[in-house]
């Protein structure tokens, strides 16, 4: 009923979002948005980049990750000006969540040019959580290590992100790993930590 509803709903959205997501200037893009369609078409963007630059690697171009991690710092920069220009509040919360995710965005790339990953295969990349919009199931597939999932579209709105950390991507993984093998995970700690929020 009403749920199914939504997850059509946000799935046509989602779609068409990460569509336009090329075909415009990335602060106009952000502003057109719903803030989910932002976070995840910003991710499965990311993701394609990133993949593309292992490709150009491949075919000789050494300092295309030098090149992607300056272009990450520029976008970067772009959203700390529009956090500080005259936003509404949504507009506000979804620029500051976009910033979270860019930043460790921006932090992979860095840590694959200091550490020269320059291969798709290699396990630094294997184990990022790894956005795609897979056209022959029409849906977002979300990657890491062995495990594939699909996208859930649950409305959430704008509550916030947390600041993503390695502990944080270890839980992801750990997860993921679970649910690959049809098992589960709980998350256990002191209150306030995030445990609700990054499962």
């Amino acid at each position: 009923g009403v749920e199914q509803e939504m997850r059509s709903t946000l799935h046509v959205i989602s779609k068409e979002g990460t569509f336009y997501y090329a075909k415009k200037a990335r602060r106009q893009w952000i502003l057109e948005n719903l803030g989910m369609t932002a976070l995840v078409g910003s991710q499965i963007w990311w993701t394609w980049e990133v993949e593309d630059v292992f490709r150009r690697v491949r075919d000789g171009n050494k300092l295309a990750m030098k090149e992607f991690s300056r272009k990450l710092n520029r976008q970067l920069l772009e959203l700390i000006d529009m956090v500080r220009s005259d936003l509404g509040n949504l507009d506000r919360k979804k620029v500051n969540a976009l910033i979270i995710v860019d930043v460790h965005g921006r932090d992979i790339i860095d840590t694959f040019v200091r550490d020269s990953v320059l291969d798709a295969r290699e396990f630094a990349w294997e184990s990022q959580l790894r956005f795609l919009w897979e056209n022959n199931v029409d849906d977002i597939v979300i990657s890491q290590c062995t495990g594939s999932f699909r996208y859930g579209y649950e409305y959430m709105g704008l509550n916030g992100r947390l600041v993503i950390t390695g502990l944080t991507d270890r839980c992801y993984m750990t997860l993921t790993t679970a649910l690959t093998y049809r098992l589960g995970g709980a998350p256990a700690g002191p209150a306030g930590t995030g445990k609700t929020e990054t499962t």
